[in-house]
């Protein structure tokens, strides 16, 4: 119960913030000057039928402006690769068709890759709000389109006031479940192997 009651106070430090205008232009200015990241993250998700959450960690990487891959390592192996168009996932050591899910699956791809690269500001299928607290801003993403609607209440996004960089995104599902994923050790504007956006 500590657990929630204190990430429910956190959740409640942040107002809304002073110039949001403002914040959404610092962050695309800072995204548009990002070519690559690098960085570990640690993943934490609460299901309303288990009363622990799931966890998970792995590697991130990503090229501007449409390179992406999320490689989680424990407690199983599953990947995530996004290279332009071609949207890949492998779980354990075998590929799933995805080409199959189609129009959802296009919008989950355009949806991680905008979280990362700053178009989520374009993004007609969500609202945006800006919140900031003492030290980092929060950018909370309601959805308006149908059918992300029927799978998210809302995503949010905290940025670090001082670097502009990404530090948490949170998944808050309709149905109660929540994902929420912290990123460290990122290195910034480093070449990455092109194997990596290639290969499962």
């Amino acid at each position: 119960m500590a657990v929630w009651t204190a990430h429910f106070a956190n959740a409640q430090s942040f107002k809304p913030a002073a110039n949001p205008e403002k914040v959404l232009a610092e962050l695309r200015k800072t995204s548009q000057a990002t070519t690559s990241i690098q960085a570990s993250f640690t993943e934490e998700k609460y299901l309303a039928v288990l009363k622990e959450p799931e966890k998970s960690s792995g590697l991130f990487y990503y090229q501007q402006k449409d390179k992406m891959r999320w490689e989680q390592r424990t407690p199983s192996k599953y990947i995530i690769l996004i290279n332009g168009e071609k949207l890949r996932v492998q779980e354990g050591n075998k590929e799933k068709n995805v080409g199959q899910a189609g129009r959802m699956a296009a919008q989950i791809k355009e949806l991680m890759i905008g979280l990362v690269n700053g178009d989520f500001q374009q993004n007609k299928g969500f609202s945006s709000g800006v919140l900031e607290d003492g030290d980092q801003y929060q950018i909370v993403l309601t959805p308006v389109n149908r059918r992300l609607k029927n799978v998210y209440a809302k995503i949010t996004m905290n940025f670090s006031k001082s670097s502009l960089r990404l530090k948490e995104l949170s998944f808050f599902e309709k149905g109660g479940d929540k994902s929420i994923m912290k990123f460290q050790q990122e290195k910034f504007n480093q070449p990455i192997a092109e194997n990596l956006f290639k290969d499962l």
